[in-house]
């Protein structure tokens, strides 16, 4: 029998509502995020602390329409129920991977409240909890960041015959500096631009002797690939220069 464990409303207007369902159907948690307002939700993030053993073990998941078209997963997470954004009155499921124990009796669980949700939808109005809404646009500005450092990266690479072990040896170095443990998800978002430049740049073909590196053609699709994802990202409500000068 399903036991619902908590519900939580977030509103900011009467048109941007998000409502939050925690259920515990057969040993697992389930998290129901459902858009109750008249309007696309084309982003949102949820904020659980997992109490295990009476330590508790923070859980954050992050859904962005524009995130996911700029820099998409591959292969998508099994996980999703939906595909963003989500329209009014459709409901998106998470499932938190700290829920799962090999011995779930051995290792007491439970949720610590409160629950916090954060969302912005398709005209721009935001709704939710007020730090967890900065994280989620901190994640599109890092990813920005990453977008417009690869790009002058690579123009750079094509003014000049860049060696490739140079090359990938760069971009490798842009990835590990995000990639450190103590980084929260939204400052590592910008391996998904780095780590598949680093797998093209592995997989050109070797170029006839004295041919430039990274090839002309390369340097060309890539780069208007980039700047298609930067004006993605400038063009997302709300205004990534507004919410920046806001943290000033």
């Amino acid at each position: 029998m399903k036991r619902v464990l908590a519900l939580l409303g977030c509103v900011v207007s009467l048109s941007a509502q998000i409502t939050t369902t925690v259920d515990e159907q057969a040993g697992i948690v389930v998290v129901r995020i459902r858009n109750t307002s008249s309007v696309n939700l084309s982003a949102f993030a949820v904020a659980i602390n997992i109490v295990r053993n009476s330590e508790k073990v923070p859980f954050i998941s992050y859904v962005d329409q524009v995130i996911e078209t700029v820099a998409p997963v591959e292969p998508p997470s099994k996980l999703k129920s939906t595909i963003p954004p989500l329209l009014p009155d459709q409901e998106y499921t998470i499932i938190p991977s700290h829920m799962f124990a090999v011995n779930r009796k051995s290792v007491p669980q439970a949720l610590d409240q409160p629950i916090l949700t954060a969302g912005i939808f398709a005209d721009g109005t935001t709704a939710g909890d007020p730090a967890l809404l900065s994280r989620l646009i901190l994640r599109r500005c890092n990813l920005l960041q990453a977008v417009e450092t690869s790009l002058e990266t690579l123009l750079e690479a094509g003014r000049r015959n860049v060696p490739r072990e140079q090359m990938v040896s760069q971009f490798k170095k842009m990835a590990d500096a995000i990639r450190r443990w103590y980084l929260p998800q939204e400052q590592q978002i910008g391996l998904r631009v780095y780590q598949p430049i680093i797998g093209k740049l592995m997989n050109l073909p070797q170029g006839e002797l004295g041919s430039p590196f990274p090839p002309n053609a390369f340097v060309e699709r890539e780069t208007a690939m980039l700047n298609r994802q930067r004006v993605t990202l400038m063009a997302s409500q709300p205004s990534l220069a507004a919410a920046a000068a806001i943290a000033r």
